[in-house]
């Protein structure tokens, strides 16, 4: 579960990161505000301190008590700290966001640290209290009071002053916060009659409640005369929070005055002791078996809200997927229409039969044959040779691709064109979607580059699957003398002897008119002859084979590649679905589901390249 709750935190934080990039572009958004995504991300992050303190309880049985003061900014947290060990230890400041820093105080020998705070912040810097930095915020202290005595009532106790949590600055260094608040075994709130009722105070109150923490609230700076009313406010704002089974858990309210003899006066004062009393009596080790069922109450209430934008992401995954599946299956039906059941395939299997025409050479002859083809295709040769002068003095390239590779790369710039189509219909003021078309964008040549790679690739297996369908034929013509003897003195023909220069020579196409007397002529001996059966099946396999690996290209070079484009489009849909589904079971709760499979899910056959 924390393992889902890091990935969750993480696509949190990178959708903050875009949300306020988008906002810097003046860009329509259709995602919740900064504040909003904040506020999930900062009870994301109380559940993940809250399994990380139960994971301290297992490993660390016996750390000590932990007491966290918290509160909004000025309203004396420091100096509540002070009152509270009865000693100035904490500096205090009248100026707003002074403490930047989590700093502890271990009252005993026994709340020294033995490894316990460095198992919990694992992810910040422990320092001596004088060489905290202002300008590093993954710092904290814990200092041992070792001037306290063995029979003070806070013996084996930290007491933690924590950095405000609404200040404008506030959210640089809420996680250390958020960490102290799920680590606290009792939480100390303190307001003024001034600040008691901002919004942010009764967020922070909520979430506290909503995790059933152990807590007081003492309103700080508070005369006798407003007591009675503020008290009524509070507990009245306290008994409307929206949240279910918080009976038992209306905390306890104190208030200190203004005492004009200063802090020595303050902790003297009666009040003081009355809240020290109350911690000690309220304060208590806490079970696992409780810190258990309550964080699992606690990611409860918020799991909708925290997966929401995660199980939008997985359908719009889906969306993306299904538009992708259908043009990359509408490629494959072109390919097949246009180069098979428009006969262009057969350029292949006369290649073939090329290479059967070199394979059929008279022993002892091949020097004589070559002379003859140097003499009776040097015209032809002669007019290739000015035709590609004329065109490079034209701006004119020579085309020297097969039927097949010019229809396969049509099909891959029309497949991302219809694509960038189809991206430009969909809601492009929801930024999932503006993104994703962005990125195809973007990366359009080097979807193409990959994808002719693979094309490259493609053709160097064909010619391996061409030689051995020639290799093929002249084994069974072998088992055919009478035929194969035929064949070797057609063999002998100008004209056959053209055929195998030119195609080698790369001059001609497979399929060109130039040459197509000679290839008629023995198909027509192959067909007439009991080999007509097997050449079907020969050119059959040749098409079978084409059909599987264009298929295949596409699949892994455009369809794979374009699913991963989404991954740079959101940032949410880091958990897959298979992952929030089983953790949404264990809370015992239900998730809309937007798929029966993973959209996240890449089979390693689709992926894996020649």
């Amino acid at each position: 579960m924390i393992d889902l709750l890091r990935l969750l935190i993480s696509g949190y934080r990178a959708e903050i990161e875009r949300a306020d990039d988008i906002a810097l572009q003046a860009l329509k958004t259709d995602a919740r505000s900064v504040s909003e995504i904040r506020q999930s991300l900062s009870s994301l992050v109380i559940a993940e301190s809250a399994l990380n303190k139960i994971a301290l309880c297992e490993k660390f049985p016996d750390h000590p008590r932990q007491v966290v003061v918290i509160g909004p900014t000025q309203v004396g947290k420091s100096s509540m700290v002070n009152l509270l060990l009865n000693r100035e230890l904490a500096q205090a400041s009248a100026v707003a966001g002074f403490t930047v820093h989590c700093q502890g105080y271990a009252i005993g020998s026994a709340a020294a640290d033995s490894g316990w705070s460095g198992h919990y912040y694992n992810d910040l810097e422990s320092r001596a209290q004088p060489s905290l930095d202002r300008m590093i915020l993954d710092e904290y202290s814990l200092t041992a009071l070792t001037d306290a005595a063995e029979s003070d009532r806070f013996d084996r106790t930290v007491f933690w002053d924590t950095p405000d949590f609404d200040s404008v600055d506030s959210y640089g260094y809420r996680v250390p916060v958020l960490k102290a608040i799920a680590l606290a075994d009792l939480i100390v709130f303190v307001v003024s009659r001034d600040k008691y009722a901002d919004k942010t105070v009764w967020d922070m109150l909520t979430r506290l409640a909503e995790l059933r923490k152990p807590m007081l609230i003492v309103m700080n700076k508070t005369p006798v005369e407003h007591r009675a009313a503020l008290s009524e406010s509070v507990r009245s704002k306290f008994g409307r929070l929206n949240i279910e089974n918080t009976e038992g858990l209306q905390p306890q309210l104190h208030f200190i005055d203004e005492y004009q003899g200063g802090p020595a006066a303050a902790m003297a004062a009666p009040e003081t002791e009355k809240i020290r009393v109350a911690i000690e009596t309220s304060l208590q080790r806490s079970d696992m078996a409780l810190l258990q069922s309550n964080v699992n109450h606690f990611m409860s209430l918020h799991w909708s809200d925290w997966t929401a934008s995660t199980v939008n992401e997985h359908r719009l995954q889906m969306e993306w997927k299904a538009i992708v599946d259908e043009i990359a299956q509408v490629l494959v039906q072109r390919y097949r229409s246009e180069y098979f059941e428009g006969k262009r395939h057969k350029e292949t299997f006369q290649l073939a039969l090329a290479e059967l025409l070199a394979l059929l050479e008279v022993p002892g002859m091949a020097e004589p044959l070559s002379r003859i083809r140097s003499v009776v295709t040097w015209p032809m040769r002669k007019l290739i040779e000015k035709a590609t002068d004329a065109s490079s003095d034209s701006d004119l390239k020579k085309d020297d691709r097969t039927e097949e590779r010019r229809l396969l790369e049509e099909l891959g710039e029309h497949g991302l064109s219809r694509l960038a189509v189809r991206l430009s219909e969909q809601p492009l003021d929801q930024q999932w979607w503006a993104a994703l078309s962005n990125k195809l964008e973007s990366d359009k040549s080097h979807l193409l580059d990959g994808y002719h790679s693979g094309l490259d690739n493609y053709q160097v297996l064909l010619q391996v699957e061409i030689e051995r369908a020639a290799q093929s034929l002249y084994k069974s013509l072998e088992q055919q003398p009478t035929t194969l003897n035929g064949l070797r003195a057609a063999r002998v023909t100008a004209d056959a002897a053209a055929v195998v220069l030119a195609v080698k020579s790369g001059g001609l196409g497979a399929a060109d008119l130039v040459i197509a007397p000679a290839m008629l002529s023995l198909t027509s001996i192959l067909t007439e002859g009991a080999l007509g059966q097997y050449m079907q099946k020969v050119q059959h396999d040749l098409y079978v084979y084409q059909e599987k690996e264009v298929a295949g290209i596409i699949g892994r070079k455009l369809r794979v590649r374009l699913y991963r484009l989404t991954t740079e489009s959101g940032s949410m849909a880091k958990v897959s679905q298979s992952q929030l589904i089983e953790a949404t079971d264990k809370l015992g709760l239900e998730l809309p589901t937007t798929a029966t499979n993973d959209p996240t899910r890449i089979d390693h056959a689709e992926v894996s390249d020649v």
